[in-house]
């Protein structure tokens, strides 16, 4: 059983494959180096961690032998229950407590990022589109038109205090948008 696996592993071994999870599921890739250079460990730990990553969702990631990196898996199961609160501080911060002057923002963000109700299946899609600066589609009501489908691009997300918005480029509009 994977819970059996983690709890032999020491904190700082769950630490790094709840970053490779974060990355994976969040952003959609995760390379050796970037272990690496967030936690400071050799490349053959970070190999190390992968495998055992691999080990504990084997269907979570992929190899992409152009890239070199690894890639989310079509059929991807989180490992880790993260709540949606640390989810969006590392997106917005960082990965981690300390050392801030280390720690820096996966993708654009304005504001506290701290939504009351938030489905972190549909956050991952964004936020993987935000990194790879491709297209999603969406069902969008507006009150002039009704419920239409659209094609945007997302790039940045903002909490305005009462509500989180994603800001994007609508390609029906030519125009950008915030959802």
């Amino acid at each position: 059983m994977a819970s059996v696996q983690l709890s032999e592993m020491t904190q700082s071994q769950r630490d790094r494959l709840a970053f490779i999870e974060l990355r994976l599921r969040f952003i959609g890739e995760i390379g050796r180096q970037d272990l690496v250079e967030r936690f400071g460990i050799q490349a053959a730990a970070a190999r190390r961690d992968l495998s055992h990553y691999k080990e504990l969702g084997p269907q979570n990631l992929d190899y992409d032998t152009k890239g070199k990196v690894y890639i989310r898996g079509e059929w991807f199961r989180p490992v880790f229950d993260f709540p949606a609160e640390r989810v969006l501080t590392w997106l917005s911060q960082g990965f981690g407590d300390g050392e801030p002057s280390r720690l820096r923002s996966v993708l654009a963000s304005d504001g506290s990022m701290l939504p009351t109700n938030l489905d972190l299946e549909i956050l991952s899609v964004l936020t993987r589109a935000v990194h790879r600066k491709m297209a999603v589609e969406i069902s969008y009501r507006a009150l002039s038109s009704g419920l239409t489908t659209r094609e945007i691009v997302p790039f940045a997300f903002a909490d305005n205090g009462q509500r989180w918005h994603v800001r994007g480029y609508d390609r029906r509009s030519g125009g950008a948008m915030k959802l």
